[in-house]
């Protein structure tokens, strides 16, 4: 999934799992400590739409026989109904 509007308005299945990316600090923070920027770490989670439930047990089934990788939950969304309304008296 590259865009939020890429999540269907229809009932669905997907996979949420975290990663990381590591950002080394520069050369100014390791020799001028107070300077630059030092190294950090940045958490992501992602959302990977199944309109196949088939496809998304398939996916489930691998990932919970892996022995090393992200955390994940399995969820099946059913999406609300959101209604808004005005009223100015």
């Amino acid at each position: 999934m590259s865009s939020f509007s890429d999540i269907p308005n229809t009932p669905h299945w997907a996979i949420i799992s975290t990663t990381s990316v590591s950002i080394p600090g520069d050369e100014r923070s390791r020799t001028n400590p107070g300077h630059g920027y030092p190294a950090s770490t940045e958490s992501f989670i992602t959302y990977h739409v199944f309109t196949s439930k088939a496809e998304w047990e398939n996916e489930v089934a691998k990932l919970t026989l892996r022995k090393y990788g992200p955390a994940f939950k399995a969820v099946k969304v059913e999406v609300a109904s959101v209604e808004v309304n005005i009223r100015v008296d």
